[in-house]
């Protein structure tokens, strides 16, 4: 597991917390409820945030191999050149 679906996981945790709390908030008065959901929101919204970060970088990440695969297959490494000379 990742530090960003820890964090993903954790978000998703307090989220669940944030969103009982306010469903018995709710038994008391509709507008107690709404801190709850707020957090709830910003809860989801951030582990959205992270999971979304990690597939970007993961993205970078293999595009960057692929095209240092491909700058190897067309330049050749220093090895290739030395055992030519």
């Amino acid at each position: 597991m990742t530090h960003a679906q820890r964090t993903a996981a954790a978000c998703h945790l307090g989220a669940f917390v944030s969103a009982a709390s306010a469903g018995y908030s709710l038994t008391w008065h509709p507008w107690l409820a709404a801190p709850g959901l707020v957090g709830t929101a910003f809860l989801l919204w951030g582990a959205a945030s992270v999971l979304s970060a990690e597939a970007r970088q993961e993205a970078r990440h293999a595009a960057l191999d692929a095209a240092a695969a491909a700058d190897e297959q067309l330049l050749g490494t220093d090895r290739d050149q030395a055992s030519a000379a």
